[in-house]
């Protein structure tokens, strides 16, 4: 559970309502023309924040109105932000009532995770309270941050229900805000029958977002099932990647694939710049990060089946820059946060064109420039020529 700190805000209701309406006449098109209160908008500032991405600018003024919002935009242009900044600004202060007031699920642990990080310093000026509610940890101590009444629950779809289930005194009476966070991946991962549970349990005016990086039909039929009226935000196409990414390919044969990765590796990546390598098992993940390791380059494994304490272990010291390299399988093609990642690498190849829009979304986020290396065959140069010409 994260209590956030508290900024002194005597802004009335009447005022928030009147800095909405006002916001929509501004033409800066800055946070600061956005109606913010003092707090939210100190979190911003604190965050660094000067001037919203364009996924901020369109969704932000229709959340902030109570509208039904699905989203859409590549990976690393700032979703994150964009709803919870109007979640932030729409519960205000802690409520003295018992009860949940907004809920972000996300497909995976490690994007939970990322996401209550990003919540706790964004709303750092707010006395909001949020808790993180994932498999993995302790669920005594969920139990524990339950009965601290948490304003915010971010958390899988599994859990959640879980938690439901088994504590009678929790409910989603008092829920006003649901945000699905990488909904189609929400979808792929088998959780629909969870997510229809788990909006039946929360009161029929609620607000609903969508934010994904892609649009696929379950998900555009959830959508005309579970919202009211939505506002579509449609920022990019689904097999469109950064302009700032550079791409390389290398045509090699499968027997020579590890020994030019190794080559990659030592004598065309620097040594400051960050890796994530791709691959399609844990067994590739563990046989990569061996072969790299041997040959002086420590590399750290990320997969599903790994325990949890391990996961985050290992991403922490990848983030830290304690290691260069981290060999992952699509668990972490989105679950996944490195603000400063350099390169990607596809040793193998992933079996869809959105898989690959995500890996490499992982890079050249928020106009910084990143880099590409696949590794493979025909099929790889086709897709990798197909994307440049985009």
């Amino acid at each position: 559970m994260a209590d956030f700190p508290t900024i002194s805000d005597s802004e009335s209701d009447s005022d928030h309502e009147d800095r909405v309406v006002s916001k929509r006449k501004s033409k800066s098109g800055g946070f600061q023309s956005m109606g913010l209160s003092k707090s939210v908008f100190g979190g911003v500032m604190r965050m660094g924040y000067r001037v919203p991405s364009p996924i901020q600018r369109k969704v932000i003024p229709i959340a902030m109105m109570g509208r039904d919002v699905v989203a859409m935009a590549r990976t690393g242009s700032g979703k994150t932000a964009a709803f919870l900044i109007p979640l932030l600004e729409r519960l205000v202060s802690h409520s003295t009532k018992v009860g949940v007031r907004g809920i972000i699920l996300s497909p995976t642990r490690e994007l939970a995770q990322q996401t209550m990080n990003f919540l706790i310093k964004l709303g750092k000026l707010t006395d909001l309270r949020g808790s993180l509610i994932i498999g993995g940890h302790n669920i005594e101590n969920q139990f524990e941050a339950l009965a601290s009444n948490p304003d915010i629950l971010v958390s899988t779809p599994g859990r959640l229900l879980h938690l439901l289930m088994e504590v009678t005194e929790f409910t989603l009476d008092l829920a006003e805000v649901i945000i699905f966070d990488e909904a189609d991946r929400l979808f792929e991962m088998g959780f629909k029958a969870q997510l229809h549970d788990i909006m039946q349990r929360m009161p029929p005016a609620r607000q609903t977002m969508l934010f994904s990086a892609t649009l696929p039909r379950i998900l555009i039929e959830f959508t005309r099932a579970g919202l009211r009226d939505p506002e579509f935000v449609r920022l990019d196409v689904e097999s469109k990647v950064s302009p700032n990414l550079r791409l390389a390919f290398f045509a090699v044969r499968s027997e020579e694939k590890s020994a030019v990765l190794l080559y990659v590796c030592r004598q065309l990546i620097a040594k400051n710049k960050q890796t994530i390598i791709f691959t399609a098992t844990r067994h590739h993940v563990e046989y990569i990060a061996g072969v790299l390791g041997a040959f002086g380059l420590p590399a750290l494994p990320v997969y599903g089946t790994l325990d949890m304490d391990a996961r985050q272990d290992n991403v922490a010291a990848f983030r830290a820059g304690k290691c260069q390299f981290l060999v992952v399988t699509d668990v972490a093609a989105r679950g996944i946060d490195i603000p400063l990642l350099d390169v990607v690498i596809n040793y193998d190849f992933p079996p869809k064109p959105k898989v690959f829009v995500h890996r490499v979304g992982r890079v050249a986020r928020q106009n910084r420039s990143g880099n590409l290396e696949p590794c493979g065959g025909t099929f790889e140069r086709c897709l990798t020529h197909a994307l440049r010409r985009d």
